[in-house]
């Protein structure tokens, strides 16, 4: 029994340049965002000290 193969949807024209467009400004962004300290962050706190008191940090 063989499976139907589906198309792929393609972007052409207009709507693939906006989406390059669009894609390339978030990555823009993020790559111009501030860098964060992770081990200042509570969450990263308290999971340090879950995994010391569990013995396996």
């Amino acid at each position: 029994m063989a499976l139907a193969i589906k198309s792929i949807p393609t972007l052409y024209g207009k709507e693939a340049t906006q989406f390059r467009e669009e894609a390339e400004r978030v990555e823009r962004e993020y790559d111009a965002r501030p860098k964060e300290d992770i081990t200042k962050d509570a969450l990263y706190v308290a999971m340090k000290k879950m995994l010391q008191r569990s013995g396996l940090n």
